[in-house]
């Protein structure tokens, strides 16, 4: 099954002004109601809590939040458009950048398994399986990035088969790129064979449409 990134980021926050003693709390109250599964209040505080914030890394990772809190209620297309909000170029939103970009992948894989119309499946698709060649190309020894990378490949497979002439050699088959992807069979089969090095407990399939399965299985708190 698709893995999802990080859910939740929990910040430290200096409490020296009033205005910040009430971030914190918004913070703390939407926090409290995701690990109550009471998703959508929990997206309704975080909302608020954007209203009364200002730019800095705390909106970034509210905003993170907020995606989240999306996706954890089925809105994949609109976790997805959340996971692209663009952070300010720094050392300090790199791991968030990195963290929604894999969301990202994964929001439209499951918007496309959502759909019932083959040209947004493949287009979802597509989209996903970009998101994860990027993140593959920034950081290559992702496991659970080419994992996914490889379940949407055969999703795409599986929408739009390649058609080759019966007299085509294997090797000829190879050698051609794939459909719509825009990536070389090379590249895959590079991007395949690693993902088979890793440790077989990521290789999961898609067992649900309805999965909302967290990377790494557990929360990570970070505030």
């Amino acid at each position: 099954m698709l893995k999802l990134s990080t859910l939740f980021l929990f910040i430290s926050v200096a409490l020296s002004i009033p205005e910040t003693i009430e971030e914190y709390r918004l913070q703390l109250q939407a926090n409290a109601l995701y690990e109550k599964r009471e998703y959508i209040r929990s997206e309704s505080t975080l909302r608020h809590l954007l209203k009364i914030l200002p730019q800095s890394e705390n909106t970034e990772s509210s905003t993170f939040n907020l995606a989240c809190t999306l996706y954890k209620q089925g809105k994949y297309s609109e976790a997805a458009s959340m996971f692209a909000h663009k952070s300010k170029p720094s050392v300090e939103h790199e791991d968030i950048t990195l963290k929604s970009l894999f969301n990202q992948g994964d929001s439209y894989a499951m918007a496309a398994i959502e759909t019932t119309t083959k040209s947004k499946k493949t287009e979802y698709f597509q989209t996903s399986l970009d998101r994860f060649k990027l993140l593959l190309l920034t950081n290559p020894n992702d496991g659970d990035a080419k994992v996914n990378y490889e379940i949407i490949l055969r999703y795409l497979h599986e929408l739009d088969p390649p058609h080759h002439a019966s007299s085509s050699s294997s090797s000829d088959q190879k050698s051609k790129p794939l459909p719509k992807t825009g990536v070389s069979q090379d590249m895959v089969d590079r991007l395949l064979e690693k993902a088979q090095q890793d440790e077989s407990s990521l290789m999961r399939k898609l067992a649900s449409k309805k999965s909302t399965a967290a990377k790494g299985s557990s929360n990570n708190l970070d505030w």
